[in-house]
Order: C-alpha cells, then structure tokens, then sequence
C-alpha cells in the first residue's frame, strides 16, 4: 500500500483537506450518519433486488445446489480470511467447505486455520429470525469465528489502544478508544435496528461494515467479524440470496482501493464512494450468481413440461405429497407416465421419497434442510462452549 500522510493544517475545512494516513476514528455517538446516494446506484440497488428474486426462480439438484452454495461459501470465506492471514489455499478452503455441506459439522477440533473455516461455515448460515442486532449479537459472532485462537479474547472487547499498520510498519488507522467501544457499538448497533431498514440493505450494510471497522471493537478479527456481519445483515434484510453470491470476491479485488475507501469515509465522514463501490460489487456478484445458477437449472434443462410442472408445484408446497395428489395435477395422465416422471426426478436428485407402495409419500428435496439441523446443533455446542469435548 503507498502511504501518504495527512499535511493539511487543523484549521483547513474538512472537504479541502488532502487524504492521507494515519486516519482516526471519529466518535458517533448517537450514531446518525447523513447518506446521499446517486441515481445510479439507486438503479443498482433496484437490479439487486430483481436478481435476487430470480435466484429464487431456478431449481436445481441436491447436488448441484451444494456445489454451487458450498463454491460461493467457500470464495468468501476464502477471501476473507486470507486477508488477515489464514494460510490455507482456495482448494483447502473448498475441501472443507464441501465436507461440511455433505457430511455436517464435524465434532472434533482442527488446527486454527481449518477450524477458522468451519467457524464461517456455520455464521453464514446463521438462522437470522430470532436474533437481536446488539452489542452482545456482535460478541457472539466474534466469539465463534474466533473460537479456538485464545490470544483474540474471542467475545471480548478490546481493553488497550491500538492501531492499524502496513505491511511495512506504517501507521493507518487509529480507532476507537477502549474505554468507549462499548457505547459506540450500542450505538451504532441501535442505528442498525432502529432506523438502517429505511436505505436499501447493501446501502446500510455498507455503513454498518464500515462503522464496525472505524470502532474496531475487538483485539483481533475485526475485519473477519464485520464482512460476517455485512453478509448476514443482508440476509436479515430483503436479500437471503446473496450467500450464493461471490461477495467479498468483488468487494476485495483490489485490496489498496477497498483499504483506501475505508480510510476515506472516516476522514471526509462521506459514505458515497464505499457505498458506490460495496454496490456495484455486490450487483456483480449476483449477475454472476444468475448466469453460474442458469447452467444447472433443471426448468431450463431438457426435462419435459410434465416434469417441469411437478418440480414446480412440490416446491410451492414444500411439504410431502402422494400419487393420489399428483394425479390431481394432471387428471388425464396416466400412472405409468406419473410414475415414470417421478422416478426420474428421484434420480435426478429433485424430489426424495420414502414409505413404501401405497403409503409411499414424496417431497422436493430442499438441500439445505438437512444441513440446517447440523448447523443448528453445532451452533448449540458453541454457544455452551462444548464444542468438540
């Protein structure tokens, strides 16, 4: 990274003033941040959410759904924790990444590289419904990505100044004061809860990140933490698809602009650019999750209409169904050519079954029900701290 110090006089106006390092975190405190956005990326924002919806669109094989899911988990994580270190290649982040989509969370601990990716595993696919965005929300995500590196204080504040440096020993960034973080995260967490819904979700998710960074509550996996929170607030709010999506991929391709985008909001308290850039990265991302999710789509495949159809209707109603409910569907079809479809659909991976001849009984095969249940029960054991006693 090129550092370039800040020479402006403290007398010269804030707008006029040249960027250049070190920054230093700017109290918020209550946190009420003045957004202006352009037409353009209100536009962006919009495309988000379509994109979204058609994500919602395709249906894919068990299969195929964890390849894809487990690739885009496996980048962001990938990336994110490269960034502070994780030495672990894309091909090793994958390997587990797959294992647990396939297999579930294993119970045994692994070296803190390997366990620092489980721990994502399970935060990106956190069950959002009953969570409170608070301070203690923030602890406990800190708490499990960190899990197995004492030296982080996992869960706790940090209680000593600090301050962010280059590769080369140059000071960046100097936050938040130790004895004010935790009024500063309430603060920022109450914005989160109170007023963040009245934005877009990648515009108030873009400032959350970014405040959490300036606050940069916790001695260390600070970054890890808030892309965690990026991703999850926007799950929580309007865009659950976007954990197929290549985040951090475009958000992180080039680290000296992110890095210097960061530094810029805090010095010229401006969201703009960040919120420009966190938007088109997060427009791409989709864009590129439609087109890869496009390929595999069994409704733009070389199944029939019939077949088509049934996918169609067991996914609405996501609960089991029987022959006697599918001939309802088609009352001039024969029970050969139901049965023949459903076998092959059965095959496919689209629809499970289970029972026997009369009493057989058939359902789509939502991937990530199973998995849910082993995310669910892991989470459990971190939250009581048992995991892998």
């Amino acid at each position: 990274m090129t550092i370039k110090y800040n020479i402006s006089g403290p007398d010269t106006p804030l707008k006029d003033r040249e960027f250049g390092y070190p920054v230093r975190h700017r109290s918020k405190v209550p946190f009420s941040p003045e957004i202006d956005i352009s037409p353009e990326v209100a536009r962006w924002n919009i495309e988000i959410f379509r994109l979204d919806s058609e994500l919602n669109r395709f249906i894919l094989t068990a299969d195929d759904y964890h390849d894809l899911i487990s690739e885009a988990f496996a980048s962001n994580i990938h990336q994110s924790t490269r960034m502070e270190g994780n030495p672990l290649t894309l091909r090793e982040v994958r390997r587990l990444t797959r294992g647990t989509f396939r297999s579930g969370f294993p119970r045994e601990r692994f070296d803190f590289p390997s366990q620092e990716i489980i721990n994502h595993i399970g935060m990106y696919i956190l069950n959002l419904e009953d969570r409170q965005w608070d301070e203690e929300f923030v602890g406990s995500i800190h708490k499990t990505l960190m899990s197995g590196d004492d030296a982080s204080r996992p869960g706790m504040f940090r209680d000593k100044r600090s301050s962010v440096y280059s590769d080369e020993g140059e000071e960046l960034f100097i936050p938040c004061p130790p004895e004010h973080i935790e009024k500063e995260v309430a603060s920022l967490m109450n914005w989160c809860r109170s007023k963040s819904k009245s934005h877009y979700p990648v515009i108030s998710g873009s400032i959350l990140f970014h405040e959490f960074e300036s606050i940069h509550p916790f001695m260390d996996g600070n970054g890890r933490t808030g892309r965690t929170l990026f991703h999850l607030y926007l799950q929580a709010n309007g865009l659950p698809n976007s954990k197929l999506c290549f985040i951090e991929q475009e958000t992180v391709s080039d680290l000296e602009r992110y890095y210097e985008l960061l530094g810029r909001a805090d010095f010229y308290q401006d969201y703009q650019d960040l919120i420009t850039h966190f938007t088109k990265a997060v427009r791409t991302s989709y864009e590129k999750a439609v087109e890869r999710f496009k390929e595999k789509d069994l409704l733009s495949s070389d199944l029939d209409e019939m077949s088509k159809r049934i996918l169609v209707r067991s996914r609405e109603i996501n609960s089991d169904f029987n022959l006697n409910e599918v001939r309802r569907w088609f009352e001039n079809e024969s029970d050969f050519k139901l049965r023949s479809r459903l076998r092959d659909l059965i095959e496919r991976g689209a629809i499970w079954e289970h029972g026997e001849t009369k009493a057989k009984r058939y359902r789509f095969a939502d991937p990530m029900g199973p998995l849910q249940v082993s995310i669910d029960r892991i989470l459990a054991t971190f939250s009581r701290g048992q995991h892998g006693e």
